[in-house]
């Protein structure tokens, strides 16, 4: 294989251009704008519809960017580390400002955050592990749960005459999310810490790796 200094741009400008692609993009403005989008509209109980709102089209953006990324043969290796971190965070950040304004309780945002952050910590000591786990079936339960719970906990907190019977719904919701959530963290903190397989030996070359987006 050439190692000539232009074949290397070459390749290098080809993966960065790759990497901007409409679901990398999606997944930026899951993470930088609705986010914070989410955060302004829960201050106030009289728009906390919009924030219902915001919430939904958060949750959903969490699924289009991985089906746009396989449907149009966009997959990198950025959007695969991206998609979970913006996922994991903006849920996090948005139940700890849910605390803050009393619409869930504390043991709800405690859960995730705690869980999130000792798998982060464990994940940066066993990078070569991640890249061989694989997104399991309780996991996207999990967040199926979460994702559906938030808005439902925005609007028991708004003005809506429905408000009270929705809080009761996303309570048990969030409930069942969250204690997935700690079983889903878990089993992934077994798997991080379990020992690599032994690989072959492989001749020494360069190739292309084909980016693979969960």
């Amino acid at each position: 294989m050439s190692n000539h200094p232009a074949e290397r741009r070459a390749r290098v400008i080809d993966r960065t251009e790759r990497n901007f692609n409409v679901p990398n993009t999606i997944t930026v403005l899951r993470l930088l704008v609705f986010t914070p989008l989410v955060t302004i509209l829960l201050a106030d109980p009289g728009t906390r519809l919009e924030a219902t709102i915001a919430l939904v089209i958060f949750g959903g953006t969490d699924w289009i960017d991985g089906f746009l990324a396989r449907r149009w043969g966009q997959a990198t290796r950025l959007g695969q580390v991206m998609d979970p971190i913006a996922d994991r965070f903006g849920v996090g950040w948005i139940c700890v400002v849910m605390l803050i304004f009393t619409i869930l309780p504390w043991w709800v945002p405690a859960t995730i955050v705690v869980v999130d952050a000792v798998l982060l910590v464990v994940g940066i000591g066993r990078t070569e592990r991640i890249d061989h786990m694989k997104v399991l079936p309780i996991g996207k339960i999990r967040t199926a749960l979460l994702m559906a719970g938030l808005p439902l906990a925005a609007l028991g907190a708004s003005t809506i005459p429905q408000a009270p019977l929705l809080a009761v719904i996303a309570h048990a919701v969030l409930v069942a999310g969250a204690v997935l959530h700690a079983i889903a963290g878990v089993v992934y903190l077994r798997n991080l810490l379990k020992p690599m397989p032994a690989v072959a030996d492989e001749p020494e070359c360069e190739p292309e790796p084909d980016p693979v987006r969960n």
